[in-house]
Order: C-alpha cells, then sequence, then structure tokens
C-alpha cells in the first residue's frame, strides 16, 4: 500500500481481518470456554488480531476506539 501509494489496500485488508474476526468470533465463545488453555489460546489470538487492526488503523490514520 505504501510502495504504490494505494490506501484503498490497506484499507481492505482491515475490513477483511474485521470480517474474518467477526466470524471466528460467532463461532468460537471465547470468554466461556471450559477448557483453560483453549481459552488462553483464544484470548492470545484476539489480543494478536486487535494489534494488527490497531497498525492497519494507524497506517490510515485512523484512532482505534479503546473500547466496543
Amino acid at each position: 500500500a505504501i510502495a504504490t501509494q494505494e490506501p484503498s489496500f490497506m484499507a481492505k485488508y482491515a475490513f477483511q481481518l474485521a470480517q474474518a474476526f467477526n466470524n471466528f468470533y460467532h463461532k468460537h465463545h471465547i470468554l466461556s470456554e471450559a477448557d483453560g488453555q483453549k481459552r488462553a489460546f483464544l484470548l492470545r489470538l484476539t489480543e494478536l488480531v486487535e494489534a494488527q487492526m490497531v497498525q492497519a488503523l494507524g497506517l490510515l490514520g485512523i484512532a482505534a476506539p479503546e473500547k466496543m
């Protein structure tokens, strides 16, 4: 996106990431997961997605909300 000066690529990436995580979130009951190891894994995965989303939005000049 930077090399080609096409911010739309980053916007599409952020949108696709949000859609993918939304699908994931609806399939997996993260906070109510009974298996502690699986819950920890799902929470860590959620943190990684959040970090990617914050970075992608930041590159677009958009401040990510602190809480949804």
